[in-house]
This record gives structure tokens, sequence and C-alpha cells, in this order.
């Protein structure tokens, strides 16, 4: 059965909120950006890989590392002798390596999600950890390395379970949202849109892949919006903390990414 259109709903949602009526409450805002583009491969992985490696780490800068800040200014020798120090808590159990991540991790990025570098292949490896991908997949699940030494400072790395999600969703943008192009609607304006996709979606005998397809303003719309199969880390942080925290089949609230807002639904 084809979807029902939904541009008239959409227009009238548009007409509400500009009439200040039955405002849908604000969203919280997005957290740091994803390291990767919204919009995955062409082509999406049909089942789980068994080829990935979930990495975390823990990164201790000195003055001069690629990428370190003017605030650091400690020595390589100091920084040494700090993450050796991390370490030393860590194997003694007196610490989390997740969170001495999120405390003393010069990384933020990812030390604000317990040092999550995310799941990646061999090939896919991001470049700017290419110092540590051979100890990556040299690592069991649960073994935490060494010192290591990467341009950006020095590494204590942990592989993590690698854990998986299949996806689909629908993404609305809005100006000044990251990859919005030429998109001239207010943010107001998209969460509007975003709500009444989502009450479309929800309908009894509703197709997600054709609405997604008419819908959504993401390079996964000509594939009904299907993501496939992804590890964590490879997607914005607020889709994928809720993409984890959803039952199968159950179709999300709008989130908002730096993206815009998706409506996402959990295929398996």
């Amino acid at each position: 059965m084809r979807s029902t259109p939904i541009f008239s709903t959409l227009a009238l949602a548009l007409t509400l909120s500009a009439c200040g009526e039955d405002a849908p409450a604000s969203p919280p805002s997005p957290v740091a950006i994803a390291p990767l583009p919204s919009t995955p491969a062409p082509s999406v992985i049909s089942t789980p890989p068994t080829d990935e490696v979930c990495a975390e780490a823990i990164v201790v800068q000195w003055q001069g590392a690629t990428g370190a800040p003017e605030t650091i200014t400690r020595s390589e020798g100091d920084a040494r002798v700090r993450i050796e120090a991390l370490l030393t808590s860590i194997e003694s159990g007196q610490a989390n390596f997740n969170d001495v991540a999120r405390a003393d991790s010069d990384a933020r990025s990812s030390g604000n999600r317990g040092g999550l570098i995310g799941t990646y292949s061999h090939g896919d490896w991001p470049p700017q950890h290419e110092a540590i991908r051979e100890r990556a997949f040299a690592l069991e699940p649960g073994q935490t390395s060494e010192v290591l030494q990467a341009p950006y400072g020095w590494v204590i790395l942990h592989r993590c379970a690698a854990e998986y999600r299949h996806t689909r969703h629908v993404l609305i943008r809005f100006a000044g949202a990251r990859n919005a192009g030429e998109v001239t609607r207010s943010r107001d304006e998209a969460l509007v849109i975003a709500n009444a996709v989502r009450t479309h979606l929800i309908a009894p005998d509703a197709e997600f892949a054709a609405i997604a397809r008419e819908s959504s303003e993401d390079g996964s719309a000509q594939r009904g919006g299907d993501l496939g199969w992804l590890g964590r880390g490879r997607l914005a942080p607020p889709f994928e903390d809720a993409a984890f925290g959803m039952a199968i089949g159950s179709t999300s609230e709008p989130v908002e990414s730096e993206f815009g807002f998706h409506i996402i639904q959990r295929v398996e």
C-alpha cells in the first residue's frame, strides 16, 4: 500500500507553528559532532560485520603534538609519566577505563564518550589513527594495551565489544545544520515537519521506506532511509544514543544531531 502524501499535513503543521499553536517542546542541544558524514556508503551492510574492531582510547598530549591546543604545556616526558600513571590505575583495578577517558583524556571528542573511537574494519580505519591501527586489531576483546605513541600524543587502547544496530531514518534539515546546503527553513520549522512525518510513520499500515523516499533529506532516502548495520562510533552521538536504546520495531521521537532532526526506526 502506498503511503498517504504528507505535504498537506506538513503545510498545516507549519501554519500552526507560525501562529504559536501547539508548539512542540525543543529537544536537548546537539552533542559533539560525529567524525563521519551523515550519509553512509551507497550500499548498506545486510548482516552484522565480523571483521571489525571496536576501539576506545585515552590520549595524553604534550606541547607541540599534532592537534594539541595551546593550553597543553606539558613536555613529552611529563605526558609519558602521566599516561603511565593512568595505565597503572586501570591495571590495578583502582579505576575504570571509560571513567578515566572521560576525566583525563585530552581527546575530548572521544573522551566525552568514554574514549570511544568507533567500530571499523582494517580497511576503513580512520587515517588519523593509523599509528595505532595494528595494535588495535592485535588486541583481544576486553584487552587493554600498553602505552603507545601516536603523532597526537601518548595513547592507551582498549578493545571494546562490538555492538551493532540496523536502523533506518528520515532526516529533516534546517538552515545552519551540517551539510544543509541551501536549506532555508528554521530549526523550529524543521522540528514541526519532523513531528508531522513521525505521525505518518507510526500510523497503521504506514510504509516507512515510502515515506523516507518522499520526505528524507539524506542520501539514504533512495534506499528507504536504510542505514544497514553500523557499530558504535559510526553515527552522530545523539542518533547513536537513541538507536542503541530502542526496541526492535520502535520509532523514535525526533532526535536532533548536527545534521538536523532524525526520526529513527530500529529494524534489527
